[in-house]
């Protein structure tokens, strides 16, 4: 038995064999082979490919009749691959001229054509790189007897009950996972307040992030227990302890039980404070959950996620079956943000200056979107039409300063005049919002709050910009902190700015479903939540409980507290009182 630490995501307990990935540890020998062994390595080759190819066939006979149309295709083009002689023949030219062993042969040329499709104006075409990396990546694994898995369009296996173990884990392979039904996921690096780990609350999931070591020592199929709270992993344990943390996995089903009970009733503080609490979704899948905890609505629809994992981009008729059917699934308030793509959640399909937008600091949000309206407008123009099919709100992330918000506006106004042209039925009063999840933003709340129709505080960038921290860093993780006092700052300075604005402002970071900071946001003035579904209910319950007039001293003494520890202290307590 071993037990192994990390940071741990979500309040429940898993327990189930491991699916280890090892899709990014190939390690590809290199050394030089003598003339009589030319033909044997060429030989080990052309089974490899043979042995591929065979997987390929194997994986389009299992495609279940729920995958994507696209899988075929995918599956299909990556066998023609296998076939082409610019990367086979070529190979073995390595293999005779060099006389070297066949993996450092077959990378050779795969690098040499990632370095021409790299060169290539065309987005399309340039991303083909991956596809060959991705081929050889297989081909490799077969040269060096090594059995992995990959989350991708390729993957149809039973995950039923497994935890993926992954040194990390992409938004991408995230989305994956959904309705799987895996138990849990691990990964080495990663923070708590990283993309995957806000994927993980999304799915329910208990998971551990930042174990540093998961993948050295958890092997296929052991069997592991996953504390979400605590961040415990323990390796194949015996039947005590299994005993003991089954028991505690009753004990949480209970208290999620009762929870239940708060569903009906209103969400409102001992002192008669209305507070609203909205939900967090990627997919229509999290509607069930929804409507379960009867959330007041949807106040941050992530659409990236409708992008993500496809050779194209979705249609504008595509994106408006997925935004309307979201719409009329749920009788309330949606609000829909705008492609917040970048950092690390990036799209397959490619587009220019991808190596900007792979950084936190790069060409993301609505800065991609503002530099490729091809893709923007055909989402503008989606959003608004489901907008006539129910109470749609539109919302910007990262906006920083007013030249982009001007540019935004009027393409808006632009999109509303061609569909009013063009007799396409849209809600003309649409309320239009914008994320501050930038410093700049927040100082300039006063300003924005002009502009918008209402504001929504994104704290997990927020804290991330204000203090100088990568939030899939696990290095320097210890240093997040939403209630240093720079944080505090902006976030009563924008709850500040839409009071005197007279329009609404929502938190939909991590923060707000995290019951441990609930009153110090009702303190700060915060009255609309938006989190995952699935802390709704704690959330509820902790307002229930709350005073809001008698939080101010302890509030203000975290707002002034001179050290974390301090704040930490005075946290503490404002949670007694």
């Amino acid at each position: 038995m071993l037990s192994l630490f990390g940071a741990g995501i979500g309040r429940g307990i898993a327990i189930g064999k491991a699916y280890v990935l090892r899709n990014s540890d190939i390690e590809i020998p290199q050394f030089q082979i003598e003339s009589n062994e030319v033909r044997g390595e060429i030989e080990r080759l052309n089974n490899a490919i043979k042995a591929t190819q065979q997987s390929y066939q194997e994986l389009v006979r299992n495609l279940p009749k729920s995958a994507p149309k696209e899988s075929a295709a995918f599956i299909e083009a990556h066998t023609l691959m296998l076939r082409d002689p610019v990367l086979v023949n070529e190979t073995k030219k390595i293999i005779r001229a060099e006389r070297i062993n066949a993996e450092h042969a077959l990378q050779t040329q795969a690098n040499n054509l990632i370095q021409v499709f790299d060169a290539m104006e065309d987005a399309y075409l340039r991303a083909k790189q991956e596809d060959v990396q991705h081929v050889t990546n297989r081909v490799l694994r077969k040269l060096l007897g090594i059995v992995s898995h990959n989350l991708d369009q390729f993957n149809h296996e039973d995950l039923k009950g497994r935890v993926i173990i992954a040194k990390d884990l992409s938004p991408a392979e995230t989305l994956f996972i959904k309705d799987r039904k895996v138990a849990s996921f691990v990964t080495d690096l990663g923070s708590q307040i990283s993309h995957t780990a806000v994927a993980a609350r999304s799915l329910k999931l208990p998971a551990v992030v930042g174990l540093h070591g998961s993948t050295k020592y958890i092997q296929e199929d052991d069997l592991l227990i996953v504390d979400g709270m605590r961040g415990i992993i323990i390796v194949n344990p015996d039947a005590l302890v299994l005993k003991e943390f089954k028991a505690l996995q009753n004990r949480i089903r209970k208290r999620e039980k009762q929870l239940f009970n708060l569903t009906r009733k209103t969400s409102k503080t001992l002192d008669g404070e209305r507070i609203h609490l909205m939900a967090n979704v990627e997919t229509a899948q999290e509607l069930k959950e929804v409507k379960r905890v009867n959330a007041g609505g949807i106040g941050l629809y992530r659409t990236e996620y409708l992008f993500m994992n496809r050779a194209q981009a979705p249609s504008e008729q595509e994106q408006f079956k997925a935004y309307k059917r979201m719409v009329t699934a749920i009788d309330k308030p949606v609000v829909i943000r705008t492609l917040d793509i970048g950092g690390d959640k990036q799209l397959t399909f490619g587009y220019p200056d991808k190596l900007s937008s792979e950084s936190p600091l790069g060409l993301r949000a609505v800065r991609l979107c503002l530099n490729h309206v091809d893709l923007f407008k055909p989402q503008l123009r989606a959003i608004l039409r489901a907008s006539a099919f129910g109470k749609v709100s539109l919302m910007i992330p990262m906006v920083s300063n007013m030249d982009e918000v001007n540019q935004v506006v009027s393409l808006i106004k632009q999109t509303k005049s061609e569909l009013k042209q063009e007799g396409i039925a849209f809600d003309s009063r649409i309320k239009i919002g914008a994320m501050i999840e930038v410093p700049a933003a927040a100082i300039m709340a006063d300003l924005f709050a002009k502009k918008f129709d209402f504001l929504s505080i994104g704290t997990n960038d927020l804290i991330q910009y204000t203090l100088a921290i990568d939030r899939v860093d696990d290095a320097v993780n210890y240093l997040y902190d939403p209630i240093h006092p720079a944080v505090l700052q902006m976030i009563r300075q924008t709850i500040g700015a839409c009071r005197r604005a007279g329009i609404p402002v929502s938190l939909c970071g991590e923060m707000a479903g995290n019951v441990r900071y609930t009153r110090l946001l009702l303190g700060l003035g915060l009255r609309h939540f938006s989190m995952d579904a699935t802390y709704i209910l704690d959330v509820k319950e902790h307002i229930l409980g709350t005073d809001t007039q008698k939080l101010n001293y302890w509030v203000g003494k975290i707002s002034r507290a001179e050290t974390p520890s301090a704040a930490r202290d005075y946290l503490t307590q404002l949670n007694k009182s």
